[in-house]
């Protein structure tokens, strides 16, 4: 079931939250594992890049992608 344009929440993910970590206004920490997996599979931009703003390795991030299809 794709996501609502106006959804804030999906599976249990809080959206406005993993946004705002995205840009920089939160920190990294203020996420769970499910949330950054998320974030890693959902949101386009590089491996560090991620990696830096979720706070894991570039290779997580590329782990996650890749055990999502």
């Amino acid at each position: 079931m794709p996501v609502l344009p106006y959804a804030t929440w999906d599976r249990g993910v809080d959206l406005v939250e993993v946004e705002r970590v995205l840009a920089g206004t939160l920190p990294h920490t203020v996420l769970d594992d499910d949330a950054k997996r998320y974030a890693a599979r959902h949101y386009r931009g590089g491996p560090k890049r991620l990696g830096v703003l979720l706070g894991v390795s570039d290779k997580t991030i590329t782990a996650w992608r890749e055990a999502s299809g």
